[in-house]
């Protein structure tokens, strides 16, 4: 008997089944592999904290912003591919998301080589400029000259959200806790046992990304895949990736402007309170990465259920979907503030036990985090633009909050405030920016109530005009 080979089309379910019950099922296995990945990330700087001191926590806190705009690149053409590939299952078009999908790989990986070599020529100059003191830079380069090498690899990871895209939450969730669990084993061992010092933490991160790639390419190459990455499809069509990196742009965007603040805020750190305070900086955005988590991993969620029905004209399931996403997004944003309010000083003791670091690091995570309770609706709102094909808004939305008001915020304030004057720049700037997507929320929601009455009046039309005898 011929074995079946034919893929299984479970994309159906997002335009069927109940939308708490899809939120559920995929947007949990995302919180959980994502709240896994970043608490490895913060026991791995508490390794490095532990066994080189807080110049190895202020030395990663200056990498992070070369490390992000490398990512970023990757989560351009990554998640503008998931989008897309999601409208485009949404209208049925099979063929179509299988180019989209080759088109993307091989233009992140013809990009991921570029940026691997222009990372080690302008290294030392890139980290002096992010803030490196003579203290920080030769740790810094450490950690970058291995990080540099897993760039491929992690182009092919960030290709992750298809997994859900077609049906399959779980297994994104273990690629996700396949680099975790890979990180954990091996970075403990080459730090400690093979006394490699940061440079171990950046090894134990390449072999994670490696095994990473590795799972989701498996899965891609798979035959019984709806969207399945095939060699017909491995080529360049300039105009579908200008369309997925349209997609794209805001979580572009978003990571950029991340990595610009991480450089704004290293150096005013640096000016007005030294390396202390940008090891501070270190710790507490590690911390602030974390707490963002279940927001990330719902956006991850809701992606599929939005695409899917927005390009299926299943608006009334969309408002649903945005609604449900906004109502939980705020509550584990109120469930982390809460959590900052009530431990502050154990959570930085955790990293290193230096009373200085602890005493400036609290503070730091106290002030700048006051309104995080906000964040919650503004980052699930701006992502929602994003998934039904409304780059404008969401990117936007996304760098007004860190280019707009935070970033001018840590620039003016401190020339009145000192150090203070950086630390209130965090919740002035989520306030103005929570204010700001609330209004293109309504304005959407608005939107769609006209488009399902539209929509839901269309059948009773074509019924009355079948049944007239003229």
């Amino acid at each position: 008997m011929e074995q079946n080979t034919q893929p299984t089309d479970r994309t159906i379910q997002f335009a069927e089944d109940g939308i708490i019950r899809l939120m559920y099922r995929y947007s949990l296995p995302s919180i959980v592999a994502m709240l896994t990945m970043m608490m490895f990330n913060l026991i791995n700087m508490a390794f490095v904290g532990r066994s080189v001191g807080a110049l190895g926590i202020a030395a990663i806190a200056i990498s992070m912003p070369l490390m992000m705009i490398q990512g970023s690149i990757s989560q351009l053409v990554g998640n503008g591919c998931a989008a897309m590939v999601s409208i485009t299952l949404g209208k049925g078009d099979r063929e179509g998301s299988q180019g989209i999908l080759g088109c993307s790989i091989t233009v992140s990986l013809m990009v991921a080589g570029i940026n691997m070599v222009l990372g080690f020529m302008f290294m030392t100059p890139l980290l002096r400029a992010f803030g490196a003191s003579e203290a920080i830079l030769p740790l810094a380069r450490d950690y970058m000259a291995i990080s540099l090498f897993g760039m491929g690899f992690s182009a092919i990871s960030t290709m992750n959200p298809i997994l859900r895209i077609e049906g399959f939450p779980r297994q994104a969730m273990y690629t996700m806790l396949c680099s975790t669990l890979l990180n954990f084993a091996f970075a403990p061992l080459f730090i400690f046992v093979f006394h490699m010092g940061i440079r171990g933490a950046a090894l134990g991160s390449f072999c994670a990304q490696i095994g990473s790639a590795l799972w989701i390419f498996l899965f891609m190459i798979n035959k019984k895949r709806v969207v399945r990455l095939e060699w017909r499809f491995i080529r360049i069509r300039f105009r579908t990736i200008l369309e997925v990196m349209q997609l794209g742009l805001p979580t572009f965007l978003m990571q950029i402007t991340q990595s610009l603040l991480s450089v704004v805020m290293n150096t005013s750190l640096g000016s007005y309170g030294g390396d202390i305070a940008i090891s501070a900086w270190g710790v507490t955005n590690n911390i602030n990465n974390v707490v963002a988590q279940p927001i990330f991993g719902l956006n991850q969620g809701i992606q599929p259920i939005i695409g899917y029905n927005y390009g299926a004209k299943n608006y009334r399931r969309v408002k649903q979907t945005l609604i449900y996403a906004l109502t939980a997004a705020t509550i584990f944003s109120v469930v982390s503030w809460i959590l900052i309010w009530l431990f502050p000083e154990p959570i930085i003791a955790f990293f290193n036990n230096d009373p200085e670091l602890i005493r400036i690091g609290s503070r730091m995570l106290i002030i700048f985090r006051m309104c995080i309770f906000v964040v919650g609706f503004q980052q699930a709102g701006a992502s929602y633009f994003q998934f039904c094909g409304q780059p404008g808004k969401s990117i936007f939305l996304t760098i007004s909050r860190q280019v707009l008001i935070l970033i001018p915020c840590i620039l003016i304030l401190p020339r009145f405030f000192q150090l203070d004057g950086i630390l209130y720049s965090g919740p002035v700037s989520d306030v103005i920016s929570t204010i700001l997507t609330a209004f293109y929320v309504f304005a959407e929601v608005r939107r769609l109530n006209t488009l399902i009455a539209q929509t839901e009046s269309e059948p009773k039309a074509n019924s009355d005009t079948a049944l007239d005898p003229a």
